[in-house]
């Protein structure tokens, strides 16, 4: 069993100044989280990247999951031998040979860099040390040297008490370590919108929760399955993460038979954001995320959108409201959410939705409405039959 190298890279956080260890050892500890059940797995973090020693066997696994970790900007695979250019040659020559079995040419570089700077060799001199002794083996082959349009970069890390040879880059989420910027809530519907926002705080730092409205008693328990697989989807991406179920139809019911119908649909995301509200604030949430993109529906217009806002306190992160749908969905399906939102199965806003919804709701008229039910005892009842589901353990 031999033993491999994962540098892991980031990039946002080499800017964090004075603050960049507290980045770092977040980053570390969620990349320790995501490998804890790999055997013989140890993580540390040198200046400038983090570095996981692994066994061979885990490689295609902690392949998978580093893709998947908020703060890595790319990370390559390697191993670890002697400070010896012939040594660090015959790796690049077993990696490189069988390349050239299948073309022609192939243009490669050495790029080498120096963590001890004591080596007696620059790190010029390292990369020509190394080339010319894998050129004078493979060159009859068809391997030439090519610095800038390189097919193949073999790149060469010298520490004090060993080399890392490496190549090969893959590109992680980047973004910033998960935790590092607090807790928050999203308003979790089941579309495609809301995953692809909760995501994007995800990638911010943020742990992110989950919120779901349902109204089994007209759609079925149908929603609750299918948002449940989000909120599981989500969660791959960070860990600790939480979905809040609350029972909705009630309130539907009250605001359908006492409140004027074109002001449904704005007065049902009143009533969403003032639930949300007091359960992040109970459990020490900082914000709200929606999957809200202006105009895309009638209750995303700028007036709806403000009516909204105006029933809360607490800071709502819209991070869709520029975007475009085409983008939403391509992102969707980049993180693996797509599937699941497109399958058929009404949300809860689509209840009792009137032929002519307000596309400029007046919030006079909102809070008029809201005075014909009431609406703090619903709510409160509502949160008194919450249910909360832990997401690691699904």
């Amino acid at each position: 069993m031999s033993k491999r190298i994962a540098i892991v890279r980031y990039d946002e956080i080499g800017l964090k100044g004075k603050n960049r260890k507290f980045f770092v050892d977040a980053l570390s500890r969620n990349i320790r989280a995501k490998l804890q059940n790999l055997e013989n797995i140890k993580v540390f973090s040198p200046h400038g990247r983090v570095v996981v020693q692994l066994d061979s066997e885990a490689v295609e696994l902690c392949d998978t999951r580093l893709k998947d970790i908020p703060g890595i900007s790319s990370f390559s695979f390697g191993i670890e031998v002697a400070r010896e250019f012939d040594e660090i040659a015959k790796r690049g020559i077993e990696w490189i040979e069988p390349l050239l079995l299948d073309r022609s040419n192939l243009k490669f570089c050495v790029r080498s860099r120096r963590s001890d700077k004591s080596f007696y060799k620059t790190s010029t001199e390292c990369d020509f040390e190394i080339g010319s002794r894998i050129m004078q083996k493979l060159s009859p082959s068809g391997l030439t040297v090519d610095i800038k349009n390189a097919d193949y970069v073999l790149e060469v890390e010298i520490g004090r008490d060993h080399a890392w040879v490496y190549s090969g880059r893959k590109i992680g989420l980047r973004g910033l370590p998960v935790g590092v910027a607090g807790e928050a809530l999203s308003l979790l519907s089941g579309g495609i919108d809301s995953p692809v926002a909760s995501h994007m705080i995800i990638r911010r730092g943020c742990r992110v929760h989950f919120i779901f409205f349902e109204n089994r008693a007209f759609l079925g328990k149908g929603g609750y399955d299918k948002v449940l697989r989000l909120a599981k989807k989500l969660n791959h991406f960070q860990d600790k993460g939480k979905l809040c179920v609350i029972p909705f139809g009630d309130i539907q019911m009250a605001i359908r038979d006492q409140c004027r119908p074109e002001n449904r649909v704005v007065l049902y995301r009143r009533m969403m954001y003032r639930i949300s509200e007091e359960v992040a604030k109970r459990l020490g949430y900082k914000a709200l995320i929606t999957g809200e993109s202006l105009g895309q529906v009638a209750s995303q217009t700028l007036e709806n959108l403000a009516a909204v806002s105006t029933v809360v306190e607490t800071s709502v992160f819209r991070p869709l409201i520029g975007m475009d749908k085409l983008d939403i969905i391509r992102k969707a399906e980049e993180i693996g959410t797509y599937e699941i939102s497109i399958e058929p199965h009404q949300d809860c806003c689509s209840v009792f939705m009137p032929p002519n919804p307000a596309t400029k709701a007046k919030i006079r008229l909102l809070e008029d409405d809201e005075t014909k039910f009431p609406f703090q005892s619903l709510a409160q009842a509502a949160m008194e039959n919450m249910e909360w589901v832990e997401l690691d353990k699904l």
